[in-house]
């Protein structure tokens, strides 16, 4: 991520966020530099965020939140855990086979009837692709092609007992590991960083509401 992308983030918002852990926790810093050694912090980003007013150690905890969502950012792109869940389920699928199955899955939220033009929207993927990953699903046994019960001219999908085993299976070995990441956690710190977490996550419209401009004229002047 490149700091003058998070020169138009909302800084006073992560301070503020710091503060709230601050006053939860009873510490009297949020952010240890001792506690985060393996972190390379960027000082130009350290610079601009003391720029906006933060005290040096709250810009060094906001170049330690950005270097810590690159790293996490890296490892979501590569799909490291959904490949480690498929290599160890031995299921014979590629990522891409378990996006179309998410897509199809009756327990979604938003699914509805999915046909293999809205599998393609949904993977944001080309149609032509979509089918071809379709067929492989139904050759496998964990798609099967459905009249609609809307219009038995159109052909939906649905998915298997194997392919909502499949499903399950990695959902189970997903929290598994998730759990598992937390479990050293005290309790009170994992309640705490699922609200703060929750409150980040919308820093990337937040931080453009009142277009967000005064930080980086700022951040220019020093």
């Amino acid at each position: 991520m490149d700091a003058r992308f998070w020169l138009r983030a909302d800084y006073m918002s992560i301070s503020h966020i710091c503060d709230q852990h601050i006053i939860a926790r009873g510490m009297d810093r949020c952010y240890d530099a001792a506690m985060c050694t393996d972190l390379h912090l960027d000082p130009e980003l350290i610079r601009i965020a003391e720029a906006t007013g933060m005290s040096h150690e709250g810009a060094e905890a906001v170049a330690a939140i950005d270097e810590v969502m690159i790293r996490i950012r890296r490892a979501l792109m590569r799909r490291d855990l959904g490949r480690q869940i498929l290599s160890r389920l031995d299921s014979g699928l590629e990522l891409i086979h378990l996006d179309a199955l998410w897509a199809v899955d009756s327990d979604a939220p938003d699914a509805g009837e999915m046909t293999v033009g809205q599998v393609a929207a949904r993977l944001e993927i080309d149609p032509s692709r979509a089918s071809r990953i379709v067929a492989e699903l139904v050759d496998k046994g964990y798609l099967v092609r459905v009249a609609s019960q809307a219009d038995a001219r159109r052909i939906c999908l649905g998915l298997t007992l194997l392919g909502q085993n499949l499903l399950n299976d990695v959902k189970a070995m997903k929290w598994g590991a998730f759990s598992r990441a937390l479990a050293s956690w005290p309790e009170d710190e994992i309640v705490l960083f699922a609200r703060l977490l929750d409150r980040f996550s919308t820093w990337t419209t937040d931080a453009f509401a009142d277009t967000a401009e005064a930080p980086l004229d700022e951040a220019k002047a020093s």
